[in-house]
């Protein structure tokens, strides 16, 4: 299981406590937000190639990023 799976699992299972325990539903929320931004974070990396001049001996990197976006998740 990859990150991003595992993180939205704890996102469902947080959700599925607040529905279940009212009282604490809040916590329960917020905790869920708390997974669903790491799944995002999880599901944004990207990998950039950049070609070399023609002729240079030098190999072109590979750089694995993050996306420079958030998505914000708010409660409603």
């Amino acid at each position: 299981m990859d990150r991003r799976t595992a993180c939205l699992h704890q996102a469902n299972a947080f959700r599925e406590k607040a529905l279940a325990d009212p009282e604490h539903q809040d916590e329960w929320i917020d905790e869920a937000i708390k997974w669903l931004e790491r799944a995002m974070e999880a599901s944004c990396r990207a990998v950039v190639t950049m070609e070399g001049d023609e002729g240079s001996e030098t190999p072109a990197p590979a750089i694995e990023t993050t996306a420079p976006h958030r998505r914000v998740i708010v409660r409603q």
